[in-house]
């Protein structure tokens, strides 16, 4: 018994799947090979509908006239409903990537209060904030086009220290250059990494995973990538050891001996499967996390 099959392949077909018909994104212009790239990327730009804790820095203050607006969006996260409307019309674009938050791991919300079309109608002033998987940590509201700003990080670096512990660089002090507003802009538009100075001498390394140099983000599309790559290797791998304790199970379902056995990579919200479509039998490979 020989496994005839292409896990990588299976698995960009059902990337390339998802982003069509349940993100609804355009893909038809991306080449496969960068699916994979654009999917993780997305996934990265998005906030995952759950509820989530508010926590405030001790600098927030908003303004009487984005109140409103404010308390629409904070009702949304805290009860987990969708609040992709607030981001950046940009999320549409699936080639789209955001160089703050790659760099700095930071969101930015509009917030005003009425719907226009898809999105909620766009503000100058811009929530400012860092989101996990339950805790949603307000920085301030920053004009429009401060995204650089240096108040930013020394806000967190003052609120939530150990937030971005990780991602401090210790025994070193002084950096030979301190870049402006502007440098990180340049930078970050050649995709560029630099290091950050906060007043009191703590200096970080991309607080947000830093971009490799066509754009993406490092931790958040190209380490998964990777990752997941390597992970498909070992099933294909785990299969093709496995295929002799399965052929009673297949002969079962009508296997007589053929040389080749053609399998599908299945991705369910619990496992990997393996799927033998001329005999409609799946196998588990791995349980997910």
């Amino acid at each position: 018994m020989k496994l005839k099959a292409n896990f990588y392949s299976d698995w960009v077909a059902i990337l390339k799947d998802y982003l069509s018909n349940e993100w609804g994104y355009d893909i038809s212009s991306i080449p496969d090979d960068e699916i994979p790239f654009v999917y993780f990327n997305i996934e990265h730009r998005l906030v995952e509908n759950r509820p989530r804790k508010i926590h405030y820095s001790d600098h927030f203050s908003c303004p009487t006239e984005l109140e409103r607006g404010w308390e629409i969006l904070k009702n949304k996260i805290e009860s987990g409903q969708d609040i992709k409307p607030h981001l950046s019309k940009l999320v549409l674009k699936a080639t789209n990537k955001d160089f703050l938050l790659n760099d700095w791991r930071i969101h930015y919300f509009h917030l005003g209060e009425e719907l226009e079309g898809d999105f909620i109608k766009r503000t100058g002033p811009l929530l400012f904030a860092i989101v996990t998987d339950i805790k949603f940590y307000v920085i301030d509201i920053f004009s429009h086009g401060k995204w650089a700003d240096c108040d930013i990080v020394e806000i967190i670096h003052k609120n939530w220290p150990d937030l971005i512990s990780n991602y401090r660089i210790r025994n070193v002090t002084g950096l030979s250059h301190k870049e402006t507003s502007q440098d990180r802009l340049n930078l970050r538009k050649n995709h560029v990494n630099s290091f950050f100075e906060c007043s009191d001498g703590s200096i970080y390394a991309p607080i947000g995973g830093g971009s490799v140099l066509s754009g993406y983000s490092i931790e958040n599309t190209l380490f998964k990538v990777d990752q997941t790559i390597r992970e498909l290797e070992h099933l294909q791998d785990f299969l093709e050891n496995e295929l002799s304790n399965l052929r009673s199970e297949i002969e079962g379902c009508g296997y007589e001996g053929e040389e080749s056995l053609e399998a599908k990579l299945l991705i369910t919200a619990n496992c990997y499967k393996a799927l033998f479509p001329k005999y409609n039998f799946a196998a588990i490979l791995k349980k997910r996390a």
